[in-house]
């Protein structure tokens, strides 16, 4: 076509045609590119999240001041100045963070602005958080917590918040035992660990899991729902650190159950505690559906 074009006197050719190869998607300058990229994500997301809490730090030092505050284990409902405050700042951009100690249950639950904001803004700062951070492996500690609920290798069992990067699940089958994983937030790759409770074995014996309670925005909610997927006598065991008051300086870390607040929270929602074990940062608090 061009050919035809330039003897029609349509194109006139100027000087000889130089082939340009295609970019090299190797080449240094390419990759240089996507890093400075990357970079100015990163910066991006980073600003964002600077950005929100920081106006929203602004905000609620103004609205927290009369604000009636209710514990959400106990219930206990009482102005802001009644509790003892406890402040910190978020490592993960959330600024500042301030928790309330409940002097009728001993837990220490908030920031108040975390658990302010709806589920589905909840679950995108998940989702934001795991796209770039990854949490250490805690396996062991995960089949100790497993192993405290006295299983039988008839039962089924489910690791509740199991993640996407442990292998808790596959150690445990590939011992002869029936467990799950549940994980709604993270992307999950094993057809044994699965984000829909729907898809749940229908017979469950017992749950466990490890650093995952101190998550809850609702823990009584929460022991609810395992109240209604475990049989009477059914067991369930939850180990964290935050059964004391440690690695508060995040805002995914809504709730510490310290004191008496463990027995409250079961006494609320069809439990009872039997059994509580200490080892170090290991502890981990087992109970028994009623």
């Amino acid at each position: 076509m061009i050919k035809r074009l330039i003897r029609k006197g349509v194109l006139r050719l100027v000087g000889p045609i130089e082939v340009v190869a295609p970019p090299n998607p190797d080449n240094a300058d390419l990759a240089a590119r996507v890093t400075a990229l990357e970079a100015q994500l990163s910066l991006s997301e980073r600003h964002h999240t600077l950005s929100f809490w920081a106006a929203l730090d602004k905000v609620y030092d103004i609205a927290l001041q009369d604000r009636v505050i209710s514990c959400i284990v106990c219930g206990n409902s009482s102005k802001r100045d009644s509790y003892e405050i406890l402040t910190s700042n978020c490592i993960f951009g959330g600024g500042k963070l301030e928790r309330y100690r409940c002097p009728h249950c001993d837990c220490v639950f908030g920031a108040q602005k975390f658990l302010d904001q709806g589920e589905d803004m909840i679950g995108l700062d998940y989702e934001l958080l795991y796209s770039r951070y990854k949490e250490g492996n805690t396996v062991e500690n995960e089949i100790r917590t497993f192993h405290s609920l006295s299983p039988t290798t008839e039962g089924a069992y489910v690791n509740w918040g199991c993640g996407a990067w442990n292998n808790t699940v596959p150690r445990l089958r590939s011992d002869s035992w029936n467990v799950w994983g549940f994980e709604p937030s993270a992307g999950v790759t094993s057809e044994f660990v699965i984000s829909q409770k729907d898809a749940l074995p229908s017979k469950l014996d017992g749950l466990f899991s490890n650093n995952v309670i101190e998550h809850f925005l609702n823990p009584v909610a929460e022991f609810k729902k395992f109240a209604d997927l475990l049989p009477p006598g059914g067991r369930m065991a939850h180990s964290s650190p935050c059964y004391e008051y440690r690695y508060e300086v995040t805002r995914f870390h809504t709730v510490f159950l310290l004191g008496r607040s463990p027995e409250i929270l079961a006494e609320r929602s069809g439990f009872r505690m039997i059994d509580r074990i200490k080892d170090g940062e290991y502890i981990n608090v087992v109970f028994e559906k009623v």
